[in-house]
């Protein structure tokens, strides 16, 4: 892999699928304004974990993404939210299947620092939110009303399946980041509602280590997509094995993508280590961003942008 060349760093994704000409906008700004927020940290010399933390955050308050407000509906009509904070020494929590709270990102930072356990669900993890003084908000302060219209509209459907979401411009994208900071450090997060009209206690791939993030010395990974093909694959880790196997950071991003393909599954990519950084997607799109050290900001949508 050769020496270590970059000394800082962050990459963010807010979703591959199929987004809409009008919607491409507002999905580059909020990828660009999450990096610009955990870049101006790293710089100034923070951590990994607090730049992953506050980027993740951002874009959970932004209604354009499927995370926190602006999440997909299930199919009893409720919001549940899954995320993940990791960071390079193996340290990570994890929520899924949580109601009720506005930045689970938050929430799975707490479950890393203040408990045993590396994941909570459910009515467990809004107990947990509660001990920690972590406030809950109202379900319809995370919904917009273009999840109430596309909750009533499946509803109607004679047949829906999920994957449809990440194919057709329907969807919204899961959200991810990675960052490198100046002590050597790497720290992954990623934040989702799911999949639309997603039956009520479906977990995807987001909470899952190895499978919507993964991060260890080597580097870290963040995916995007339809999270039942993601686990099957284990496609963040096999992200990182792939930087263990010699392939440079875009070649492991792009072979994880395509052993995605290969279970039939739709979704991307982000990955950060010393080396560089690698991204990856087999949808029309996936929106992202990245600044490597004082260079600058790239933001990307289309295939071409990578």
């Amino acid at each position: 892999m050769g020496a270590m060349t970059i000394t800082y760093g962050v990459i963010v994704h807010g979703g591959a699928w199929n987004i809409p000409d009008e919607a491409v906008d507002d999905h580059r700004r909020g990828v660009a304004a999450a990096l610009g927020k955990a870049h101006a940290l790293l710089a100034a010399g923070g951590a990994a974990l607090d730049a992953v933390e506050i980027a993740v955050a951002l874009m959970e308050d932004d209604p354009t993404f499927d995370a926190g407000r602006g999440a997909f509906v299930n199919s009893a009509g409720e919001v549940e939210l899954d995320a993940i904070i990791a960071v390079s020494d193996r340290r990570l929590g994890a929520v899924c299947a949580v109601q009720n709270i506005r930045n689970p990102i938050r929430l799975a930072r707490r479950v890393m620092e203040k408990t045993p356990h590396v994941m909570l669900a459910g009515k467990g993890a809004n107990l947990f939110a509660r001990e920690e003084g972590i406030a809950e908000c109202r379900p319809e302060d995370l919904l917009v009303g273009r999840e109430l219209e596309r909750y009533h509209a499946i509803r109607n459907m004679s047949s829906f399946e999920p994957k449809d979401a990440f194919r057709k411009p329907q969807g919204m994208g899961t959200v991810g980041c990675v960052s490198l900071d100046k002590s050597g450090r790497i720290a992954i997060g990623v934040s989702t509602g799911g999949t639309p009209h997603k039956r009520s206690g479906r977990v995807g791939d987001t909470p899952i280590f190895g499978c919507g993030g993964y991060v260890e010395e080597m580097g870290g990974a963040a995916a995007t997509g339809f999270g039942e093909d993601i686990i099957r694959i284990l496609m963040t880790r096999q992200a990182i094995d792939y930087l263990k196997q010699g392939h440079d950071p875009m070649k492991a991003a792009s072979q994880a993508v395509d052993d995605l393909g290969k279970v039939g599954g739709l979704g991307g990519v982000i990955l950060l280590c010393r080396q560089g950084y690698g991204l990856a997607f087999n949808t029309p799109r996936m929106a992202f961003a990245l600044r490597i050290e004082d260079s600058p900001a790239v933001v990307g949508i289309e295939p071409k942008d990578c």
